[in-house]
């Protein structure tokens, strides 16, 4: 565990093993505990939206996406950088949430995203229990209390998402006091995203976010550094 500071939020950098432990303790623990996945694109936003800066402290765990964050953290440490790159936080999950064959239920933005949602989660782990799945793909209370009765008739374990992250993040604000579910595994976009290749827009794309994440930054630490002189 290191505490770091990523553009003026307080945060814990977390191993895959003390992740797991905590994860483990969320489950039985008798109220819904939300996982964010981050990653540099998403810190952009973040970074100059305090309404997502709460979104984020609201988190009971945090798991970053990208390991340039925790290179940009202060943390070089091989091992620690490897288990952000091969994502070994959520293979593991994974793997004991279908070893215990606990209830999972899934949501996206549309019926091809859960199909491509599920085969991605069944190729890190076959023979995962998926009770149930809905699209979520409207921004109002109303949508998301119908999505919630449907979750709660079920009562799964966990509840896994993909979708865009201000999307995501709402609809967990609206849904997370009334949902029936032990933990909220709420997926970036890039998290066991097929599998395949990554595209070259696609990288070109990711790597402008990891200069634009760099910037902002340097940035942030060279107006703290005018503020002590003052």
């Amino acid at each position: 565990m290191q505490k770091i500071n990523i553009l003026g939020m307080n945060l814990t950098d977390y191993s895959v093993r003390e992740a797991v432990g905590i994860t483990d303790r969320f489950l039985g623990s008798g109220s819904l505990n939300t996982i964010l996945f981050i990653s540099a694109k998403i810190l952009v936003g973040v970074g100059v939206s305090e309404e997502q800066q709460a979104w984020m402290a609201d988190a009971d765990l945090i798991v970053w996406t990208d390991a340039e964050i925790v290179k940009q953290a202060g943390i070089r440490t091989k091992d620690r950088i490897h288990e952000v790159e091969d994502q070994s936080y959520i293979r593991e999950v994974l793997k004991r949430l279908g070893r215990g064959k606990k209830s999972l239920y899934l949501l996206a933005e549309s019926e091809e995203k859960l199909e491509e949602l599920e085969a991605d989660l069944k190729g890190v782990r076959e023979g995962l229990n998926i009770i149930g799945r809905s699209v979520a793909d409207g921004m109002v209370q109303e949508e998301w209390d119908d999505i919630a009765n449907r979750v709660n008739e079920l009562a799964p374990v966990a509840v896994i998402s993909r979708i865009g992250f201000e999307h995501q993040m709402r609809m967990m604000e609206g849904m997370k006091r009334i949902l029936n579910a032990e933990i909220w595994l709420a997926l970036d976009h890039r998290v066991l995203s097929g599998g395949e290749k990554e595209p070259f827009l696609k990288k070109l794309l990711s790597k402008w976010y990891h200069l634009l994440f760099q910037k902002q930054l340097s940035e942030y630490q060279g107006a703290n550094r005018q503020d002590e002189k003052k």
